[in-house]
């Protein structure tokens, strides 16, 4: 009983997210990047180049961010890299949520040899992490090693970790066309995805694919896979890129007009199983600069929704930046806060 009564209190200490709970106590912590609903640069993360199409493993916590760089260290071409961040939310000192950047640096021996299969001379975007899907886990992008862009995938059979079995790269082939597509993402009942592509009219819109289940998705991307099908709902008359996916709110970028220049972040929430007409997020979060690829995060203890996004707005570090922000109360009919 005594082991059991320990186990439970290190639960409670370290829920996913690195949540800091505080019980009713003084405590001293040093904030560093804390996010409001205006637009915070992780300034933890940016460097002077493009760092954008970010994706965190889980939709609801911190640990690890994965995005999009082009660093000439690297070459010229866009890489899909990972760095440290804890995200903590702090209710005794006025329900502050922050982002810090630990000072170490954690090698993961199976992350390595995931990137190492993932990353080419090539251009690689928009990752998407899916985790422990019945003794799997998946990590979805695209690359134009074909000459345009494709969505691919990793997988990681059994959950083993040492990087071992890791399969991939795998195409999405039911996906993919001789066009461009990209920026997968799972329905929030896990019973379809949606991308974007550029099949039509030579500009993007957002389609929609079934799926027979969300358990073995390697094996339903394959020839005779349901059909696909333009969500009419999400693609208007512009550019419709970077969907995401979380609970029943769906986020994305959109050049449409009623912004406020270039790519803008617009939002539409499922309801009665449809999609709602898009709506703006507007000028706290947009610019008259490209703001692209948002992600969102559910936070059960804050009852509250943040986003993470890529702007090449003035005052960054250079190029793209990753920016967060909290969103909660800057939608209309919050629908997706019903569970």
């Amino acid at each position: 009983m005594k082991k059991l009564k320990w186990l439970v209190w290190v639960f409670l200490l370290f829920l996913p997210g690195c949540w800091l709970f505080d019980f009713d106590r003084d405590y001293d912590f040093e904030f560093e990047t804390i996010i409001t609903d205006y637009p915070e640069n992780l300034d933890g993360i940016n460097s002077s180049y493009d760092d954008f199409n970010s994706a965190l493993p889980y939709e609801y916590s911190g640990g690890e961010i994965y995005f999009s760089s082009k660093n000439p260290t690297h070459g010229e071409n866009f890489d899909i890299t990972r760095k440290e961040i804890e995200i903590t939310f702090h209710p005794k000192k006025d329900s502050i949520l922050n982002v810090s950047y630990p000072d170490y640096y954690y090698t993961d021996t199976f992350e390595k040899k995931r990137l190492d299969l993932i990353n080419t001379s090539s251009n690689e975007y928009g990752p998407y992490i899916i985790g422990w899907t019945k003794g799997f886990d998946y990590l979805f992008y695209a690359n134009d090693e074909g000459g345009d862009l494709d969505i691919k995938f990793v997988c990681n059979p059994d959950n083993d970790y040492s990087g071992d079995k890791l399969t991939g790269p795998l195409e999405a082939t039911a996906l993919n066309s001789e066009f461009d597509d990209a920026y997968f993402t799972l329905n929030s009942d896990t019973t379809g995805v949606l991308f974007c592509s550029n099949r039509e009219n030579n500009q993007f819109d957002i389609y929609s694919m079934p799926l027979r289940s969300a358990l073995l998705l390697k094996d339903q991307f394959g020839t005779g896979s349901p059909a696909i099908t333009k969500e009419t709902a999400l693609s208007g008359s512009s550019n419709d890129k970077c969907p995401f996916v979380n609970r029943n709110l769906l986020v994305f970028a959109s050049d449409r007009e009623g912004g406020y220049g270039g790519f803008d972040l617009w939002y539409s929430n499922l309801i009665d199983g449809e999609w709602s007409a898009p709506v703006n997020f507007g000028e706290k979060i947009n610019s008259e600069f490209d703001e692209y690829r948002p992600v969102t995060l559910w936070f059960y203890f804050m009852k509250q929704e943040a986003m993470v996004f890529s702007s090449n707005r003035p005052g960054g570090h250079g190029g793209y930046d990753l920016y967060f922000v909290r969103i909660g109360d800057l939608m209309e009919n919050p629908a997706w806060l019903e569970d």
